[in-house]
Order: structure tokens, then C-alpha cells, then sequence
């Protein structure tokens, strides 16, 4: 075997073993704000005799992945098939805190575990229980971002494709 033809085998198995070191990560972000999770169907009927039922069981969780404090507030989740992408409201997440986004309506608070819940503010179902013609199913975009159903603004993103009653999808 040649000098050069050894080289370049060489050099194909050191960057195959650079690749299998590294490990991958099924979610990223390019803000301070990551989806982590998804329920984009609650368990049970959506409805019933035309009024909406369950609102807070359908919701997304975002984290905070920086070491500061950032208000939600401005943050535009996005899904691709709707415009129902009305900014967050403002609520100070922690550095490292996880939030669950509730569709409906509430107060926002911590829980006694920790767990932070901020509220849309919807009064009816906004997150798709079917998805296969376009992905991601929703974004979340930084501040200022437009609702338009475009990857512009994105910083984060989640697919669930067929949403089954009542799971919770990893982004």
C-alpha cells in the first residue's frame, strides 16, 4: 500500500472515530429558551356540547438554558399550520428553570416542586393533534418574531407528527 493511499486510510479512520465520540443532542437552541416537551393533545375530548374542555392539559415546556433570569414575555411559539402564535406573556424564568405553557387560563406561579406554569390565555385548543404534511409542528422564535408560519425568528423547534391522547413528546 502507498505512502499516500495509507495517509488518507488513516485519516478516514481517525475523524470515523472523532464522530462516534461525539455525542449528539436531540433538542438545540440558538436563544435562551429551549422546548423541551410537547402535549399537544390532552387526554380525553377536546370538546363537548361546543364548549372546550381541558385547555391546561395541552402545552408545551420551554427552559431556561442560560445562567441569568429571562422574561418570556415577547417569545412567539409558532405552530406551522396556524396563526395562533401570540407572544408569551411575561413571567421571570430562572437560569436552569423549566416552565409548562399552558394553553388556557390561570394564574402564573411556581409550584411547591418547583415547577413554574405560565397560562396563554386561550379559550379554545391551539396545538395540532395531526401533523404529517409540514415539520417542525411548532417553534418558538425570539421577541419581535412574526407569526407567519416561516422558520424566520426560530430558535427552537419540536415535531410530534400524530399527536396520541394524553402522551408528552420529547423535543
Amino acid at each position: 500500500m502507498s505512502r499516500t493511499v495509507r495517509t488518507i486510510a488513516l485519516a478516514s479512520a481517525a475523524l470515523a472515530l472523532v464522530a462516534l465520540a461525539t455525542p449528539s443532542q436531540a433538542a438545540s437552541t440558538t436563544g435562551a429558551l429551549l422546548l423541551t416537551h410537547v402535549r399537544p393533545n390532552a387526554a380525553g375530548a377536546d370538546t363537548r356540547g361546543g364548549t372546550q374542555l381541558k385547555l391546561n392539559g395541552e402545552y408545551f415546556v420551554i427552559k431556561n438554558v442560560t445562567a441569568r433570569t429571562v422574561n418570556t414575555g415577547g417569545y412567539v411559539p409558532d405552530s406551522t399550520t396556524n396563526t395562533y402564535g401570540r407572544a408569551l406573556p411575561s413571567y421571570s424564568l430562572p437560569a436552569g428553570a423549566r416552565a409548562y405553557v399552558h394553553t388556557g387560563s390561570g394564574r402564573h406561579y411556581r409550584d411547591s416542586s418547583g415547577v413554574h406554569h405560565v397560562y396563554r390565555g386561550y379559550a379554545r385548543h391551539v396545538l395540532l393533534n395531526t401533523s404529517t404534511v409540514k415539520n417542525p409542528d411548532l417553534r418558538l422564535k425570539k421577541p419581535g418574531s412574526l407569526d407567519n408560519n416561516t422558520s424566520a425568528g426560530s430558535i427552537s423547534s419540536c415535531n410530534w407528527n400524530t399527536a396520541a391522547d394524553g402522551t408528552t413528546y420529547s423535543c
